[in-house]
């Protein structure tokens, strides 16, 4: 919840918000990025690899994190301070226990480990969120939500290009190191952050919180067609997303070059591109913002089809559809999490932008674990002709659901 006193950002609230939407992004670009690169590289083949991207749904629990996190408060220690070190400590034990596995010969052990990750990434993300509608006003959402996108594709240039560029040259143990670094040099910062008392609100029931889950759905403008976009909005991508590494690979691609493209060039041109989306917005209303973003990405989409069948004569091909992808979302998702914020009441933003959050994360996931199946038993272009017309389906529900979003 929002704050009732004004509170002025310490340069340390600022360089904890950074750094917190900066690591949680490391985290998914090690997860979803080198991870996968890693296991593909040493003969995980893709039904194995579904698996554990499969597990990356986690993120879909947010709004069941989240009033866990409003109601358990450890004030003397500090609301969100205290969530933020408990999850990054398990992060840096899921983490290390990656030193000592054979991945091939202990795969069980293996998904243990990811599902422990994943959950404790699912809470530092909530505690990072929470963090942030605490601090920010509705004003502030449409800058706050392009730092956010920008922070976190600088992380994927640590958790994705930096590891995979280790592990190339000094193997699986080196690569492992950058993320239990980094998760260590994290722990510090929360230990010596001072949060705010202001922070602190009126506690409310769990039944209150939980009620909302059903309340928000029934509001103006946030009906059954919110719901169907949000739940579709990520499937496109996320259907592509998870066949990058293994369709780059298969391409010829090496692992740092992978890295390169996904975790350097992807999020560079992230970090241009991003602050145009609250330019846009000030100019323009969220529907025509929005609704030109996913036109070009139905053609995008489309561009994979095409690419496919070049990359055979010229594997760099491939690299051009993705850029340009990677674009579109640069400016669609700050748009996205703009909208999403000032949907979500000044009473509860964490939770009603944890829930919104959550159906859209459940889409993409689902889609990237269906697709990976997909492309094993029959090949990729089955995922871009699926990507490209879900991308259509949302083009035109988004056109015909206007009045009802934003009346």
């Amino acid at each position: 919840m929002e704050s009732k006193i004004p509170y002025q950002l310490r340069y340390q609230d600022w360089a904890l918000l950074l750094t917190s939407t900066f690591f949680k992004f490391s985290i998914v670009a090690f997860y979803m990025i080198a991870l996968f690169a890693m296991l593909k590289d040493i003969g995980f083949d893709l039904t194995q690899l579904s698996w554990i991207y499969l597990l990356g749904i986690f993120e879909i629990g947010k709004f069941i994190i989240s009033p866990v996190i409003e109601y358990f408060r450890f004030e003397k220690f500090g609301k969100f301070r205290t969530w933020l070190f408990i999850s990054n400590f398990f992060v840096i034990f899921s983490i290390s226990l990656l030193y000592f596995i054979d991945p091939i010969q202990q795969y069980t052990l293996l998904l243990l480990i990811c599902l422990l990750l994943n959950f404790s990434s699912l809470i530092f993300g909530c505690a990072t969120l929470g963090l942030m509608c605490a601090f920010s006003s509705k004003k502030q959402y449409g800058i706050g939500s392009a730092v956010q996108v920008i922070a976190g594709r600088l992380g994927k240039i640590i958790g994705g290009a930096l590891v995979l560029f280790i592990y190339q040259y000094y193997g699986w143990n080196a690569a492992v190191s950058v993320m239990f670094i980094s998760s260590l040099l994290l722990a510090i910062q929360i230990l010596l952050y001072a949060e705010p008392k202001s922070l602190i609100q009126e506690k409310v029931t769990f039944g209150q919180l939980y009620k909302r889950f059903v309340l928000f759905w029934r509001q103006q403008n946030n009906g059954y067609q919110w719901f169907l976009i949000l739940f579709l909005i990520f499937i496109p991508s996320g259907a592509l997303v998870s066949t990058f590494v293994p369709s780059l690979s298969s391409l010829g691609w090496k692992s740092n070059e992978i890295g390169v493209l996904l975790s350097v060039v992807e999020p560079i041109l992230t970090v241009f591109f991003a602050p145009l989306s609250v330019l846009l917005l000030r100019r323009y209303s969220y529907f025509n913002v929005i609704f030109y973003i996913l036109l070009s990405q139905v053609l995008i989409f489309g561009l994979f089809s095409i690419s496919s069948h070049f990359s055979k004569e010229n594997y760099l091909f491939i690299a051009f559809p993705i850029l340009l992808l990677s674009i579109s979302y640069a400016l669609l998702v700050p748009c996205l999490l703009t909208l999403v914020l000032d949907k979500s009441d000044k009473n509860y933003p964490t939770l009603d932008s944890s829930l919104q959050f959550s159906i859209a994360l459940l889409g993409g996931y689902l889609s990237g674990f269906f697709s990976l199946r997909f492309a094993n038993i029959f090949n990729f272009d089955v995922v871009y002709y699926f990507s490209n017309t879900i991308s259509l389906i949302i083009l035109i529900l988004f056109f015909y659901s206007r009045k009802n979003l934003f009346n």
